[in-house]
This record gives structure tokens, C-alpha cells and sequence, in this order.
């Protein structure tokens, strides 16, 4: 007959096993948000692997912040707004040739692009 191993385990989501629960090197889950948790000799409680089923939308829906850049390696950001349908807005970066720094104004407003049809005039003093 096989022999079962169940690891400490929690099904309810976020929830992360406190240091004073786990011996070192012992294993918990948590089966709903499918993560693996270790505790080091240093008394922390780590979260195992798992980097690869993380996803941004893991992330944001979680509430989490990100500290770091993030790099898309050639992806694009899409925008699908409210409605699921077949008009999306996508943000690409084409090949850079140098490193490049795009900043965003410190207001509230809409950004023109080249294909906004804007009217000004420039008026010199003479």
C-alpha cells in the first residue's frame, strides 16, 4: 500500500503559515493559491519556488505592489477596458536602437499622439 504525504496545509487564500507553525525545512501549502512555504534557520518563512505561476494579474488582484521594474521582453501592454470585445489598446515599444526614457507628466489629462488632430497656432511678437 503507498504511503500518503500531506504537508501542513491551508485552503484559505493569502494565508501564509506562521514561523512558530513550521519546524525548519518544513514544508506547508496553501492548496487554494497553490504556493509552497519553507521556514529558514533564520526563522522566516519563505515562499518555495512558485515564481513561474505567478502572474501580474496574481498581483494586482491581490492588492500587491511591485518594488522593482518590470521587463517585458518583447510584450506589449493591452488594454482590454470594460467590455470583452474585439477593440483593445495596445502599448508597444518598437527595437530601441538606445536606451530611452519615456516620462509621464505630473497632471491629470489626456495624452495627444501624432494621429490627434490638433489645432494651435504660434503667434510671434513683432
Amino acid at each position: 500500500m503507498a504511503t500518503v504525504i500531506k504537508p501542513k496545509r491551508s485552503e484559505t487564500a493569502l494565508s501564509v503559515p506562521a514561523a512558530n507553525s513550521l519546524e525548519v525545512g518544513e514544508i506547508a501549502m496553501n492548496v487554494t493559491d497553490g504556493k509552497f512555504y519553507t521556514k529558514t534557520s533564520g526563522n522566516v518563512v519563505k515562499e518555495m519556488g512558485g515564481a513561474g505561476s505567478v502572474t501580474l494579474a496574481n498581483v494586482v488582484s491581490n492588492g500587491a505592489t511591485a518594488g522593482s521594474d518590470i521587463t517585458l521582453d518583447g510584450a506589449n501592454l493591452i488594454f482590454e477596458g470594460y467590455q470583452a470585445n474585439a477593440f483593445e489598446t495596445t502599448l508597444t515599444a518598437v527595437e530601441p536602437t538606445a536606451d530611452n526614457t519615456v516620462s509621464l507628466p505630473n497632471q491629470s489629462g489626456v495624452l495627444a499622439t501624432e494621429g490627434d488632430n490638433l489645432a494651435f497656432s504660434i503667434v510671434f511678437g513683432g
